[in-house]
């Protein structure tokens, strides 16, 4: 199934392929029964077999199928959290925040994405009970992103509106790169919410 990883998307597959066999299964016996019953009009104990068939088949299909596309929506929303963080690992990685090709401190900085998260958080996906710590690393997680973004946004305008002194701009780049500070602290948040999400 699209947008489905690998054993979560056989999960979900497996599921629906076992209600529908169970209600067709349950619809076909209540067809034949039915037919028993037109032809053998004598015989009115058919009847309530049909009728009850009918309804367990269908009240069975409507509630397995709404909790197989909950499930079906919930390993979507968690896929899709888990691509944007990998992309947000990938920007935090590396030198990224270090220095450009030429060796001169960067003037401008890729953002943190929070677009997937925010659909996440807003879905109704996620489960209160069983995702509850997820709902809360994810809230964090946001609110990290926004300071993150508005900090590159100040240090760009410092390094260029302000026109710094190359002595000055090598204060804030070395800043980015402390072994403890902003960065590195996101980094570490960013792969502690990674290992909280469900595996695949």
């Amino acid at each position: 199934m699209p947008g489905l990883d690998g054993a979560a998307g056989r999960h979900v597959a497996v599921i629906r392929a076992a209600v529908a066999t169970v209600t067709y299964g349950l619809l076909t016996t209540a067809f034949v029964l039915g037919v028993l019953w037109f032809a053998l009009p004598a015989e009115p104990r058919w009847e309530p077999a049909v009728n009850s068939l009918t309804l367990v088949a269908g009240m069975t299909g409507l509630v397995v199928e709404r909790l197989s596309s909950a499930a079906e929506r919930h390993t979507q929303v968690l896929a899709a959290v888990r691509r944007e963080l990998e992309r947000n690992q990938a920007v935090l990685a590396g030198n990224e925040f270090a220095r450009t090709v030429d060796d001169r401190p960067r003037a401008v900085f890729a953002r943190l994405a929070a677009s997937a998260v925010d659909a996440a958080l807003v879905s109704g996906a996620l489960d209160r009970r069983r995702d509850a710590a997820l709902v809360t690393d994810l809230h964090r997680w946001r609110d990290t992103v926004q300071g993150f973004n508005r900090r590159l946004d100040l240090t760009e305008n410092m390094t260029v509106l302000e026109r710094q002194t190359p002595g000055e701009r090598e204060i804030w780049d070395a800043a980015m790169r402390l072994p403890n500070g902003y960065v590195a602290a996101t980094r570490q948040q960013l792969a502690d919410l990674l290992r909280a999400l469900p595996a695949r």
